[in-house]
C-alpha cells in the first residue's frame, strides 16, 4: 500500500505509552491550562492498528459487521461518545477501507489523533503527518452516529479538493459527502449541505448563514441545523480570525455622505503636521497638523462631539496615507485594492476593511471606488464556531495556544507524536544591527547552501520584501522561483518543485499553512524521483530561512515546519535585525533593545551580545499578548449584539415558517384593517403580504440599529474624558437601544399594512416600501487594523485638557 501525498511509507510506529516524555516535564506540560495528554488513547490505537495489520480475507465480513453495530438507526439512536471498544472497532475499519478505498495505510499516529478528535480533543499534528486524512475519519465517525458533519477549511480551493479526494473513502462507509464554493449556485448549495459530511470554508459558510438570515421564504433556506465541526488550521480559525467580522451588505436606502479629506491629508507634512509611533501602529496629528485642519475647516470644532466624524475621517485618510503600504498590507491587482492576510500570507478573498478606510485606500491608490452600502447583518467568526454542538480540529502549532482555546470555547489540545522522529535542526538565530546587514547575510547564506544543490526556502513577512529578496539573489545569478498574494493561484506548482536539487523559492507566510514540501519534488513517479529525494536528503535536506520573527511564535514554528518532514533531514534559521517590528516594539515594552547591542557588534553587524535573542522572544510573547486582548476588547465589544441577534432571530424564524407568528402582530394590534384586508385577499396571500410586511421592518430596523451602535463604539471613546469607562457606556447604550426593539418592529409593521395600496384584489408591497436591496454582496471586514481611531482622539483631547 503506498502512502503519499501528505505521507511517505515507513514502518510501523508504536504510539502508546508513557516513556515519550521526562516525568517532570510531562508533568509541567500536562497541568497546563487546556493541554491533553493524547498518549492516554494510544494504546487504543495501537491495537485498533495491529488488528488490522493482522486481518486477512475475513475482514471483508468483519467490518460490515462492525460497521453495522456502530452505524445510528431507528433503533440503535445517536451515540455521541462511543465506548473504548467501539472507538477501536471503528479505527480498525477505518484503517482497513483506506487501505482498499484509497491504497493508502494510515500510520498509527493517524489513528491517534482521529481517536482523539472523535473525543472532542484539537490535535497538534506536523506537516506531512496527513491531517486530511485524520479529517476524513474523524468526520466519518461522526456521520456514522448520525451526526452531520461540517469540515471547515481555509478557502475555497481546499474544501473542493479535499472533498473529492476522501470521496472514495467515505463512500466504503455509505456516508455522502459535498464541498460548497463562492461559484456553487443557491440550489446547489442546499442540494450539497444536505449531505452528511460538508466541505466549505470557513467565510463561505459563514456568508450562507448570514443569506439564510434574511430569507423570506422558507424555500430560500440553505442549511441544516448545525452539530459537528471540524476545523482545519484550527488556529488560524478560532484565534487568530476569531473576531473578525463577516457582513452581508446592501444597497444603502440613502445615499452615503462624506467629508473628502484626502487632499488635505496628502498635504500634510511628516514630523511637522504628524508623528509615527515607533511601532507603526498609530499615527496622530500634531498640534500644528490639528492648527491647520481647523484653518481649513473653521465652522468645525475638531475636539468638540459634533467635529468627531470630520476629525475620525481624517485619522482615516492619516493612516491610509502613512500607515497602509502597498505590497506589504495590500496589492493592487486587476483595478482592486486587495488585503494581504499577515497570518497567511494570502490575499484575503472578499475581504475589506471598514468603507471608510476602504475609501481612503482606493483613493490613495487613485482606484474607482468600491460600491458602498448598508450593512444588513453581520457575524464574527467565534459566533460562527460557538453555534455548532461539537467542534474539534487539527494544526501543525495547536499546542501553544491551548490556553486560549481552553478559555474561549471549552476546548482542549493535545499534540501527536510524528511518524517518524524529526531530525531537522533549528539554528541559533542570528541577529544583525541593521536590515541591511540582516538582508547582505540572507543572501550570503542561501547562496552558500545553493552552491551546494541543497533546496532553500526564503520566508518573508510581505510582498514587497519577497520581491525585493529575489531581485538580490537574480543580482547575484541564483535563480528562485516567487511566491505571494500576487501569484497565489500558483502556488501548487510552485510549492511541488521547492525540495529539489538547486531550487531557490522565496515565499510570504503562505508557505507556512497547507503546503508540504517533498525533498525532491512531489511527484514520486517521476523517473529518478527516488534518487533525488537521497540526493537531497543528503545535502542535509531543505534549509529554511526566515527574514526576520513574525508576531507569533507559531508563525515562525510553521515556517520551520516546511523542512523535515516525516523525519527527513532538513534545517531552519532565523535572520532578525534591529529594524525589524519585534525591536521596533521595544519602547512600547520597555526593552530598549538598540541601546542594549550598541558596540556590541561584529564587523558585518552580527549582534554579538549574549541574551538579545531572549529579550526579543519577551517582545514576541507581548506582541501576541496584545493581539489577544485587542480580540478579547472587541469580543466583548460584539457579545452583546450577538445575544441581540439571537433574540430577533428567534421571531424572525418563528414569522417565517409559522403562519400563526405571522399573522399574530397585526391581529393584536389592527385586526380591523386585517379583517378588511381577509375580504380583498385569500387566506393564504394575506398571510405572505403580512409576513412579507413583518420581515422587511425586522430586517430594516436591524440593519438601522448596527448602524446606530457603529456610530456610538466610534464615539463611546471620548466618554472616558468624563472618567468612566467606555466598555461599560457602549454596554448601557447598547441595551437601551435594543430596548423595545420588537415592539418598534410590530408598530412599523402594523403602520405599513394600514397604509397598504389595496387594488383589484391584490396589494402593492413595493409602492408601501418594502422593498428589498437591489443588489447584496458579501465581504469581511478587518476591523480597527491600527486600534481605534477613537483612541487617538482621545489621546489628543486629554493631551489639550493636560490631563
Amino acid at each position: 500500500m503506498r502512502n503519499d501525498k501528505e505521507r511517505g511509507a515507513g514502518s510501523r510506529t508504536k504510539t502508546g505509552g508513557k516513556s515519550r516524555l521526562g516525568g517532570t516535564f510531562r508533568n509541567w506540560l500536562f497541568n497546563t491550562a487546556g493541554v491533553a495528554d493524547t498518549e492516554d488513547l494510544g494504546q487504543l490505537a495501537d491495537s485498533a492498528a495491529a488488528r488490522a495489520d493482522a486481518a486477512d480475507q475475513d475482514a471483508s465480513t468483519t467490518v460490515p459487521e462492525l460497521l453495522t453495530g456502530l452505524r445510528a438507526t431507528p433503533e440503535n439512536g445517536k451515540n455521541p461518545i462511543w465506548t473504548d471498544q467501539q472507538l477501536e472497532d471503528y479505527l480498525f475499519c477505518a484503517r482497513i477501507l483506506v487501505a482498499e478505498s484509497m491504497d493508502v495505510t494510515l500510520f498509527d499516529t493517524q489513528l491517534l489523533a482521529a481517536a482523539n478528535m472523535i473525543r472532542g480533543t484539537v490535535v497538534e499534528m506536523d506537516t506531512g503527518e496527513g491531517k486530511t486524512f485524520v479529517g476524513a475519519v474523524v468526520a466519518g465517525a461522526h456521520a456514522l452516529n448520525g451526526r452531520r458533519v461540517h469540515v471547515l477549511t481555509v478557502n475555497d480551493y481546499l474544501a473542493q479538493r479535499d472533498a473529492e479526494w476522501m470521496r472514495p473513502f467515505y463512500d466504503s462507509l455509505s456516508v455522502t459527502v459535498s464541498s460548497v464554493s463562492a461559484a456553487v449556485s443557491r440550489q446547489e448549495r442546499q442540494q450539497a449541505y444536505q449531505s452528511d459530511v460538508v466541505y466549505v470554508s470557513v467565510n463561505e459558510l459563514g456568508f450562507d448563514v448570514l443569506r439564510d438570515r434574511t430569507a423570506t421564504a422558507p424555500a430560500q433556506l440553505m442549511l441544516q441545523p448545525f452539530d459537528v465541526c471540524i476545523v482545519d488550521e484550527i488556529d488560524s480559525v478560532l484565534v487568530d480570525e476569531a473576531t473578525v467580522p463577516l457582513v452581508l451588505a446592501g444597497r444603502a436606502r440613502a445615499e452615503l455622505q462624506s467629508v473628502d479629506v484626502a487632499d488635505f491629508v496628502s498635504g500634510l507634512n511628516p514630523d511637522t503636521d504628524y508623528t509615527v509611533e515607533a511601532d507603526r501602529r498609530n499615527v496622530s496629528l500634531t498640534d500644528a497638523g490639528i492648527d491647520r485642519a481647523e484653518a481649513r475647516w473653521p465652522d468645525v470644532e475638531l475636539y468638540s462631539a459634533a467635529g468627531t466624524p470630520l476629525f475620525s475621517s481624517i485619522n482615516v485618510a492619516l493612516h491610509a496615507q502613512v500607515l497602509l503600504q502597498r505590497d506589504v498590507d495590500y496589492i493592487v491587482r486587476d483595478g482592486q485594492a486587495q488585503i494581504v492576510s499577515d497570518s497567511r500570507g494570502r490575499v484575503a478573498s472578499m475581504q475589506r476593511w471598514p468603507d471608510g478606510l476602504q475609501a481612503a485606500v482606493e483613493t490613495k491608490e487613485g482606484l474607482v471606488k468600491t460600491e458602498q452600502g448598508e450593512v444588513l447583518d453581520q457575524l464574527l467568526v467565534k459566533d460562527l464556531i460557538k453555534s455548532f454542538a461539537n467542534v474539534t480540529g487539527m494544526s501543525g502549532t495547536a499546542v501553544a495556544v491551548a490556553e486560549y482555546l481552553r478559555t474561549n470555547y471549552l476546548l482542549d489540545a493535545g499534540r501527536i507524536p510524528s511518524h517518524k522522529a524529526s531530525i531537522r535542526g533549528d539554528r541559533p538565530e542570528q541577529i544583525y544591527a541593521t536590515g541591511t546587514q540582516r538582508d547582505a547575510a540572507v543572501v550570503a547564506a542561501a547562496m552558500e547552501a545553493h552552491a551546494t544543490g541543497q533546496p532553500v526556502l526564503i520566508g518573508t513577512h510581505d510582498v514587497g520584501t519577497s520581491e525585493r529578496f529575489a531581485a538580490l539573489l537574480t543580482g547575484n545569478g541564483v535563480t528562485c522561483q516567487v511566491l505571494n498574494a500576487r501569484n497565489d493561484s500558483l502556488e501548487a506548482q510552485i510549492i511541488a518543485q521547492a525540495g529539489r536539487l538547486n531550487a531557490v523559492t522565496v515565499s510570504t507566510q503562505m508557505a507556512g499553512r497547507g503546503t508540504d514540501i517533498v525533498l525532491g519534488g512531489a511527484d514520486p513517479h517521476r523517473e529518478n524521483a527516488e534518487a533525488e529525494h537521497a540526493a537531497v536528503a543528503a545535502l542535509g535536506g531543505l534549509l529554511v530561512i526566515i527574514v526576520g520573527r513574525f508576531y507569533s511564535r507559531r508563525l515562525d514554528a510553521q515556517l520551520r515546519g516546511r523542512a523535515g518532514r516525516q523525519g527527513d533531514p532538513g534545517a531552519s534559521i532565523i535572520f532578525s535585525s534591529m529594524d525589524d517590528p519585534a525591536a521596533n516594539g521595544q519602547e512600547t515594552h520597555g526593552l530598549e533593545l538598540s541601546d542594549s547591542v550598541s558596540g556590541a557588534t561584529d564587523d558585518d553587524g552580527l549582534v554579538t551580545k549574549v541574551g538579545v535573542s531572549t529579550l526579543l522572544d519577551r517582545a514576541q510573547r507581548l506582541s501576541e499578548q496584545e493581539r489577544f486582548t485587542t480580540q478579547e476588547n472587541s469580543w466583548k465589544y460584539n457579545e452583546l449584539i450577538a445575544y441581540q441577534r439571537q433574540v430577533v432571530l428567534t421571531e424572525r424564524s418563528k414569522a417565517l415558517l409559522e403562519d400563526a407568528a405571522a399573522l399574530e402582530p397585526y391581529e393584536f394590534g389592527d385586526a380591523g384593517r386585517l379583517a378588511e384586508l381577509r375580504r380583498v385577499l385569500a387566506g393564504q396571500d394575506l398571510i405572505e403580504v403580512c409576513r412579507a410586511i413583518l420581515l422587511f421592518e425586522m430586517d430594516a430596523h436591524w440593519s438601522d440599529h448596527l448602524a446606530l451602535l457603529s456610530e456610538q463604539r466610534a464615539a463611546i471613546h471620548l466618554r472616558a474624558l468624563g472618567r468612566q469607562n467606555p466598555l461599560d457606556e457602549y454596554r448601557r447604550e447598547t441595551i437601551f437601544a435594543f430596548d423595545g426593539f420588537l415592539n418598534r418592529v410590530h408598530d412599523s409593521a402594523r403602520a405599513t399594512l394600514q397604509s397598504l395600496p389595496v387594488k383589484d384584489g391584490a396589494v402593492d408591497l413595493e409602492a408601501a416600501g418594502i422593498r428589498r436591496a437591489s443588489s447584496t454582496w458579501t465581504y469581511v471586514v478587518n476591523e480597527d487594523p491600527f486600534g481605534s481611531q477613537s483612541d487617538q482622539i482621545v489621546k489628543w483631547l486629554l493631551k489639550k485638557m493636560g490631563k
